[in-house]
């Protein structure tokens, strides 16, 4: 829900109400932690390293810990990097110097994540909040729900075959609320934060084929919430006015949520961006351009949205996102002779060339259901099979304008 400050009599309640919900959320989402549950990290790793006897096969540890390490650090930069909405509000307000009067700046209402250089004016305040769900179903473009994915394996030198494969079957969902603020400092500096409210949950088996024979090894299920990483931001319009400009700005990431839960990624980060904006009419198109640093990697971003109003109360949205994290890898698996077998060798994932790339597509629609109220909906879909994937992630985000 997003709020424009303005006719204070109408809007004391509504914001009130808002803080006490999105406290009452906190309290409960929180819960799970201060009850001392078993972190996720840890389950995580149970189901990736956990042996039973065997009195065919003595297993490689070090190969299972080498696999755990690689995929932990895959998830917990997916799960703490998913994109967030962009906290420039669907209505933005700006006086009319030939009328006399403040109207609505744009015919459209802008972009979902792609970020334009409309921001709020001097004074003005604007709330935000959203919804997101992601399943991740795939890892270096395999499968990981059909219990086919191969963690480990073992052969015997000089061949190709293995005679145990240890096979993992892992469920892992996110769904994440986020509440955003934007606040007009002067009609060129606009500062803002946004602040999540993060669910994992994960249930995951391992099994190992031994010559035929299947052999369970460990099963574990749990699930997480409470705060992901704040961010705060800062947005300067530099040249040109909201509708045709260019903006440059800061976002500063805190490490609050919990990196055992896979809810934080546990570092500070900060990103420097640009904001290039051309709307004319019905039209739009929107560039970004970021360098960050700290955090899991330093990375490249971007971003370019075009926006159409298809009538007054519908914008129709397309969107490209990418990234390069330099100091992250995609993932190869690798066989290294066992420890204590002679003769036998053993399969890890391990990390290749350092380099990571990502892209997602972006599309849905803006809806003015009614007065003051924005409907978003959209779908972003990985393009890219490297890392851990989520196919498709549906949000869903609500908008309320107060006026001025």
């Amino acid at each position: 829900m997003r709020t424009h400050s303005a006719r204070a009599a109408r809007t004391t309640e509504t914001p009130s109400c808002a803080i006490a919900l999105a406290i009452a959320v906190a309290m409960v989402v929180t819960l799970p932690s201060m009850l001392g549950a078993q972190s996720l990290s840890s389950r995580l790793s149970a189901v990736l390293t956990e042996q039973q006897p065997s009195s065919v096969y003595v297993p490689d540890v070090s190969a299972a810990e080498a696999t755990r390490d690689t995929v932990a650090k895959l998830f917990g930069v997916e799960l703490t990097n998913l994109p967030t909405a962009s906290s420039s509000g669907g209505f933005v307000y700006r006086l009319n110097p030939s009328l006399g009067v403040v109207s609505r700046s744009s015919d459209g209402f802008g972009p979902f994540f792609t970020e334009r250089v409309l921001r709020n004016g001097e004074g003005q305040f604007s709330a935000g909040f959203s919804y997101q769900a992601a399943r991740f179903s795939s890892l270096q473009g395999a499968d990981l729900t059909a219990g086919t994915f191969p963690t480990n394996a073992a052969r015997n030198v000089g061949t190709v075959q293995p005679f145990a494969v240890d096979q993992l079957q892992l469920d892992l969902e996110s769904q994440s609320a986020t509440i955003f603020t934007s606040y007009g400092v002067t009609d060129r500096l606009a500062v803002g934060a946004s602040v999540p409210f993060i669910h994992v949950r994960m249930n995951g088996s391992r099994v190992r084929t031994e010559n035929g024979v299947v052999v369970p090894q460990s099963r574990q299920s749990g699930s997480a919430a409470g705060f992901g990483d704040v961010a705060l931001n800062a947005r300067y319009l530099v040249a040109g006015d909201g509708l045709r400009g260019v903006s440059v700005g800061a976002d500063l990431r805190l490490p609050t949520g919990r990196e055992a839960d896979l809810l934080g990624s546990g570092k500070t980060a900060g990103r420097f961006i640009a904001l290039g904006s051309w709307e004319e009419g019905r039209l739009g198109v929107n560039v970004n351009g970021g360098y960050g640093v700290g955090g899991v990697s330093r990375e490249v971003s971007w971003g370019m949205a075009t926006t159409f109003a298809a009538g007054p109360r519908v914008t129709v949205v397309g969107e490209v996102l990418g990234r390069r994290l330099s100091e992250l890898s995609y993932v190869q698996d690798v066989y290294e002779p066992h420890p204590l077998l002679a003769g036998v060798e053993t399969m890890r994932w391990l990390t290749a060339d350092r380099g990571f790339n990502t892209v997602l597509l972006v599309t849905g629609a803006k809806w003015n259901l009614t007065g003051s109220w924005l409907l978003n909906t959209n779908l972003l879909i990985r393009v890219t099979d490297g890392g851990l994937r989520s196919r498709v992630t549906p949000a869903v985000a609500l908008d309320y304008d107060f006026g001025l």
